[in-house]
C-alpha cells in the first residue's frame, strides 16, 4: 500500500559471529532473485531474508575479500551458483583466476582456459539479472563495456558498450532497472550531473536515457580512489534514491533527489558495519541451497524509517 507522507524505509541485518558478539563485517553484497550473497573475511553467507534461511561457505586460502570479484546467479532455480574471479591487473600482480561454486554442495570448481584481455573498473560493479551476472569492463584503449559470465558456457561474453565515454574521474554504477533491465548511471565530477540509461535484459535493443539530475550542489558520489561501489534505485514514487560516499560529508549517506533542484541526505548508520551497502530488494519464497536450521541464530535484524 501506499504510504502518506513518503518515507525510504530501511531494511538491515547484522551477522553476529557464533561464539561472540562482534559483529561480523560485510565486504560486498549481490542480490538474485530474493537471495543475498554477503561477502566477509574468509568466508561467504547466502541468505533469504524472508524466510530467514541461510547457508555458509568457506573459501581457500586463496581467498582475498578486497580483490576478488563475487556474483550469485543460477543453471535453474534449483541450481545456484557463485561466481568469483580476479583479473590480473586487478589483483596486484595476482594471477588471474575464475571460480565457480555449487551452493547446494558448497564445492569449488576453477575454470581454465580463460583468458583476461579486460580488466574490472574500480570500485568494482556486479550484479546479477535474472541469474547471470554482469560487471562493467575496461579494455586495454579504457573503453568501457558490459560484461556477463554464461554459467552453462563457462565462459565470459561481452554485451554492449556503455552509452558514454568512459573517464576514470567520472564515478559509475551499474544497477538492476525495475527487475528485468540493466541500468548504468554516471556522474560528471566537474559538473556534479547525473546520467541514468537503461537496457533490456535480452540486450537486443540500445540504450536508452532515463533519468538527468543536474543539481549543482549535488555531491559526488565516491572519491576516485575508493573500493566502495555506489548503490541506487528508484522508489515507489520513482524518486532516485543513491548512496554518497564523498569524503566531504564524512562517511556513508544516502540521498534521495526530490525534485528537479532539491534533494535530501540521510546518513547511515555505520557504527556497528564499516562496510555499510544499499541495495533495492524484492522478497521472494526461493528456499536457500544447503540451507541448515542452526546457522539462523547468527543473524541479528533491525528496521528503520527514514521520513
Amino acid at each position: 500500500h501506499v504510504v502518506d507522507p513518503p518515507s525510504l524505509i530501511v531494511q538491515d541485518f547484522t551477522l553476529i559471529k557464533a561464539r561472540t558478539c562482534n559483529p561480523v563485517r560485510v565486504y560486498k553484497t549481490v542480490h538474485c532473485d530474493g537471495l543475498l550473497l554477503c561477502v566477509m573475511d574468509n568466508q561467504l553467507l547466502v541468505r533469504n531474508p524472508l524466510l530467514k534461511e541461510t547457508t555458509w561457505i568457506k573459501c581457500g586460502s586463496d581467498f582475498h575479500q578486497r580483490d576478488d570479484a563475487y556474483s550469485l546467479g543460477y543453471l535453474s532455480h534449483c541450481d545456484y551458483r557463485i561466481l568469483r574471479f580476479r583479473c590480473a591487473s586487478n589483483s596486484r600482480n595476482r594471477p588471474s583466476r575464475v571460480e565457480v561454486c555449487e551452493v547446494a554442495s558448497k564445492t569449488w570448481k576453477v575454470i581454465d582456459n580463460i583468458s583476461f584481455d579486460w580488466f574490472l573498473s574500480v570500485p568494482l560493479s556486479i550484479l546479477s539479472l535474472r541469474g547471470t551476472p554482469y560487471c562493467i569492463g575496461l579494455r586495454e584503449d579504457h573503453t568501457a563495456f558490459v560484461q556477463s559470465y554464461d554459467f552453462y558456457k563457462e565462459r565470459f561474453q561481452p554485451i554492449d558498450d556503455l552509452p558514454f565515454s568512459y573517464d576514470e574521474m567520472n564515478p559509475i554504477a551499474l544497477e538492476i532497472y525495475k527487475g528485468d533491465r540493466l541500468s548504468v548511471l554516471e556522474q560528471c565530477h566537474k559538473t556534479r550531473k547525473i546520467c541514468i540509461w537503461v537496457k533490456h535484459w535480452l540486450m537486443l535493443t540500445s540504450w536508452t536515457k532515463l533519468v538527468v539530475v543536474d543539481i549543482p550542489e549535488f555531491p559526488l558520489i565516491y572519491p576516485r580512489l575508493t573500493l566502495l561501489s555506489t548503490n541506487y534505485y528508484f522508489d515507489k514514487n520513482n524518486r532516485l534514491v543513491i548512496t554518497c560516499n564523498d569524503t566531504d560529508m564524512k562517511g556513508l549517506s544516502i540521498i534521495r533527489v526530490i525534485n528537479d533542484k532539491d534533494f535530501q541526505v540521510i546518513k547511515a548508520d555505520e557504527e556497528e558495519c564499516g562496510f555499510p551497502f544499499l541495495c533495492s530488494y524484492v522478497p521472494s519464497f526461493v528456499r536457500v541451497p544447503g540451507f541448515s536450521k542452526q546457522d539462523t541464530s547468527r543473524i541479528r535484524w533491525r528496521k528503520r524509517r527514514f521520513n
